[in-house]
């Protein structure tokens, strides 16, 4: 089994998207797969233009871009693989800009005007299935405890799988994610039972993807539970009042380390 993940965060390997897509790694790994990461951000990923020169006879599935820049690349590891992961944090409530970069570029490999129907039964032209429809897992995380932060990628995603014919696999949704920079940085030993239970629920995710090809649902419940401690959380967040003690709280706080 091969798993690529497409790294999508501007903060590259230093950040929380990498530190995840790394505990995947480690379970898929241990089951013998292969693991690569491409961080997005490393790569040249020249903007698709909309010029239409792909879709000319002369010139039909090359852009204008493919020897100036790393797509092609990306694109010849898309695919090589049997997996890939989609791996965005939220960015003004969507997936990042780098990302859809990426994505866009997809223009260059289909055949506009070969009109044909998806297995959903929706209208689309042509496309090279070997990069655009591979099996895939989201990863999104965000800093937010609202479930409302990630709407739009995952909307987006499950736009992206039917049109494109590409089966979702997994969905990992990693709210309050700045909770887990102690873990990077001190390990695991000592953290709270709620975040030992999401990090080995990642790597779980890895084994399952490398001996199953998709992440099992009770893996991904575990992996996306909630962090804070607080029993029922997502009920008790539906009452402004709620919110209104929690802001009021971490505005004491900011007080006192003043």
């Amino acid at each position: 089994m091969k798993i690529l993940a497409l790294n999508g965060s501007h903060r590259g390997e230093a950040g929380l998207t990498q530190w995840l897509l790394n505990k995947i790694a480690e379970g898929a790994v241990q089951e013998g797969s292969e693991f690569e990461t491409v961080a997005l951000i490393n790569k040249k990923i020249n903007p698709c233009t909309g010029c239409g020169i792909c879709t000319t006879e002369a010139n039909r599935g090359h852009c204008i871009y493919e020897h100036e820049d790393d797509v092609q690349e990306i694109f010849a590891k898309m695919r090589a693989a049997d997996i890939l992961i989609y791996a965005t944090p939220v960015y003004i409530f969507t997936i990042s800009g780098i990302m859809k970069i990426l994505l866009d570029r997809f223009n260059s490999t289909s055949t506009s005007g070969e009109m044909c129907l998806t297995d959903s039964g929706l209208f689309l032209h042509r496309v090279d299935k070997q990069i655009c429809s591979k099996p895939f897992v989201v990863l999104t995380c965000c800093g937010n405890v609202e479930n409302e932060t990630t709407k739009n990628v995952l909307s987006y995603f499950r736009t992206f799988s039917k049109f494109l014919d590409a089966p979702i696999v997994g969905t990992l949704v990693r709210k309050t994610v700045g909770m887990l920079e102690d873990v990077k940085t001190n390990g695991i030993d000592k953290q709270k039972p709620e975040i030992q239970a999401v990090v080995n629920a990642y790597v779980q995710a890895g084994r399952e993807l490398a001996t199953q090809g998709r992440i099992k649902t009770q893996t991904e419940k575990q992996a996306n539970k909630q962090i804070l401690g607080i029993p029922f959380i997502d009920l008790l967040l539906k009452f402004a009042f709620v919110k209104k003690i929690v802001i009021e709280k971490e505005r004491q706080k900011a007080n006192k380390q003043r």
